[in-house]
């Protein structure tokens, strides 16, 4: 049998396409991030905590995994996040 040899799984995947996760890193550090819907609410987020106007802002690059991106996806098709006051695909039906 097949179980027999049983091992850890990650179930974790490292996808390069997806609804990116919204954390900014704030400088060249990985300790210090700022959760933010965009660059500019960042920028702000990061000013009012004392950071300089130019500080240097990194999106994470991970991606969130298929299974939560499936449950955007009703709200991405109507333009969601940069269209908040879209109305409910699903009201549609």
């Amino acid at each position: 049998g097949w179980l027999t040899d049983i091992r850890d799984w990650c179930i974790s995947r490292q996808l390069w396409w997806g609804h990116r996760i919204p954390v900014w890193y704030v400088g060249n550090s990985e300790e210090e991030y700022i959760v933010a819907r965009n660059e500019e609410e960042a920028r702000t987020k990061a000013i009012e905590a004392g950071h300089p106007e130019d500080v240097t802002l990194q999106q994470e690059d991970d991606v969130l995994d298929t299974w939560f991106s499936s449950g955007l996806w009703p709200f991405a098709t109507v333009g969601w996040p940069q269209d908040e006051n879209a109305n409910d695909p699903a009201s549609d039906l």
